[in-house]
């Protein structure tokens, strides 16, 4: 029953128990209760009189930090070494990568394939160590010195996608790196007379390893906004904002019996296809690899995938608490805390990261391309959690690369409760400037109420059977 079909599944489950082999009586799909999740109180300030705006002019409060991100913007790129001792690289830290950084990532995102959790296995599949799992480590980046954070305006709204990015060479124990800026971009994209000031702000980086050799290169955009309150209005706290940013989400999903029942049958179909090499030759335009399922994400996956942050101490110390929390019971709580249910904001739920959904996809890229396949590509596109961050169509522009998808788009932000049924299609196949057998795919998760929660396209490196 690989790829099974949501609807498929619940007309055998209700046509009785022999077609599934399982001991349930049949019950119509989504009858179990919704628990409609609240988002805590609707920031005060949606009603107070904001400055409008137009591209280009800017007010004296605005105009000294507008025009140092400009320059900033202009000149370019600065190379930025982090070397063995450096980093802030997602997945285990900066510095020299331990045999324990990469079993500890590549546990959090795939503790089934054993190519990625056993030393002698990865061995005996030809690799001299266990491989990083995709999106181990990535480049650091200079965009976060053209941020706006809260330098201007009242009211803050920031936005991280598109992303993409392109890998060359397997991680190891050993390996530490250097990044390198390739190129960086700071424009404004105010509507006129919007009381949203908003900039679209890119940049494009590499990191290279110890031996000089090409990693990773990552694109990146973020979205940044502010609005200036000028009625009078107090200013909106970090918690209100948060919980402001999220009220337009909908109901958090509950997971019915009858739904555990389907998401136990898309577990027993997935394929690891381990040693069973896939060959480029054998790869059509159109293949769809086996779904996978995660969740459904509970606060405590976050937690886990993520980690939590851990220096509210030293923030407090510097009297820098603008973009913390604080919570119902008076506790300071890092601007990270948005993204985990343990917030203390009444009603709340944990909600996902931009990459979050596009990890939970990645596996179902390595189950099919097996051991001797090699992640080249993978990116990400998502429903933005603010409203006023959203662009038309997000991931529509991919999605219509699949014939039966095409007119589609991103739905809904993911957050606790959603499960992820990952899902994919080969949109291109070739081989590249070396001669290396490349397929193409367009990849999305979708939930169990068929909303689409992230799109990914992607791509492999495929053993050839000749050359």
């Amino acid at each position: 029953m690989s790829g099974l079909d949501r609807r498929t599944f619940m007309k055998l489950l209700g046509s009785g128990t022999a077609a599934l082999g399982m001991g349930i009586s049949g019950s119509a799909w989504g009858q179990g209760e919704s628990v409609k999740a609240k988002t805590g109180n609707v920031m005060r300030t949606t009603k107070a009189k904001c400055q409008t705006f137009k591209p280009g002019q800017y007010f004296d409060w605005e105009k000294k930090i507008i025009e140092e991100k400009f320059a900033i913007a202009k000149k370019g790129p600065q190379e930025e070494g982090t070397g063995p001792g450096g980093g802030g690289f997602p997945g285990g830290g900066g510095g020299t990568v331990t045999e324990q950084d990469i079993l500890s990532f590549n546990s959090k995102w795939d503790p089934y394939n054993p190519l990625f959790n056993n030393k002698e296995y990865a061995q005996k599949a030809g690799y001299p160590n266990i491989p990083a799992w995709p999106n181990f480590r990535s480049p650091s980046g200079g965009a976060n010195s053209l941020k706006m954070d809260y330098e201007v305006g009242d009211i803050f709204m920031f936005a991280h996608g598109p992303d993409l990015r392109e890998f060359y060479t397997p991680i190891y124990a050993g390996d530490y790196f250097t990044s390198e800026h390739e190129a960086i971009s700071f424009e404004e994209t105010t509507v006129s007379g919007s009381d949203l000031r908003t900039y679209k702000i890119s940049e494009t980086d590499r990191m290279y390893n110890q031996k000089g050799e090409l990693v990773v290169r990552k694109k990146t955009y973020y979205r940044n906004g502010y609005k200036k309150i000028i009625d009078g209005s107090p200013a909106p706290t970090i918690t209100e904002q948060f919980a402001y940013s999220t009220h337009d989400l909908p109901p958090g999903h509950y997971t019915t019996d009858e739904e555990y029942e389907y998401i136990k049958q898309l577990w027993e179909n997935e394929y690891i296809r381990g040693s069973q090499k896939l060959y480029w030759e054998d790869v059509n335009i159109g293949d769809e690899p086996a779904w996978t399922c995660s969740g459904p994400v509970t606060y405590m996956d976050m937690i886990g995938w993520h980690g939590a942050p851990n220096n509210i101490r030293n923030q407090i110390m510097k009297g820098d608490t603008r973009t913390m929390f604080r919570d119902r019971f008076g506790q300071y709580l890092m601007g990270f805390a948005g993204m985990f249910g343990g917030r203390n904001i009444v009603g709340s739920r944990a909600v996902f990261y931009n990459h979050t959904g596009a990890m939970l996809i990645t596996r179902m890229l390595t189950n099919y391309i097996g051991d001797a396949g090699f992640v080249t590509k993978i990116g990400w596109e998502f429903f933005q959690g603010q409203k006023e961050m959203r662009y038309p169509r997000e991931g529509g522009e991919w999605l219509d690369k699949v014939p039966y998808m095409k007119g589609k788009e991103c739905t809904v932000h993911g957050s606790e409760s959603d499960t992820v049924i990952a899902k994919g299609y080969v949109t291109d196949k070739y081989k590249n400037e070396k001669g290396e057998g490349i397929i193409e795919l367009v990849c999305w998760g979708e939930t169990l109420t068929d909303d689409i929660i992230t799109v990914t396209p992607a791509a492999a490196r495929l053993p050839l059977k000749k050359g």
